[in-house]
């Protein structure tokens, strides 16, 4: 399992590290998580609390939308890249990964379109 020191003394010399097996990388994932899941649902709970109106969310959801595409295309360049180096299987799930971010930016970009009040109908009268 590597470390940030292990990490940081192969960068210096250009390397990367990487783990030998699909349990070690679902350890750490699951590890990262854990680690961090009850700090980042505190603060995001707290932050979402300030909001008072529709409009108070629109600044976080169009950073959030930002943030995701940059994702997107981060997925799609590797794709790409695995593609070119033959892994087959690991670009299709890259791809994967990239329709779904695709999804989850359109229902992004609609959640902060419904921040603007729907107009009033109009009251008939006779």
């Amino acid at each position: 399992m590597s470390n940030k020191l292990t990490r940081f003394c192969m960068s210096l010399i250009g390397k990367s590290w990487a783990y030998e097996s699909a349990e070690d990388i679902r350890e750490v994932i699951a590890k990262n998580n854990l680690d961090s899941q009850a700090a980042r649902s505190r603060t995001h709970t707290k932050g979402a609390a300030r909001l008072t109106d529709s409009y108070a969310f629109q600044p976080g959801l169009i950073d959030l939308h930002n943030e995701m595409l940059d994702t997107l295309h981060y997925l799609v360049g590797l794709a790409d890249q695995a593609t070119w180096l033959g892994y087959d299987n690991l670009a299709w799930k890259l791809g994967a990964a990239a329709d779904s971010t695709r999804d989850t930016l359109v229902t992004v970009a609609t959640a902060a379109e419904a921040t603007i009040a729907a107009p009033e109908p109009p009251v008939a009268t006779r």
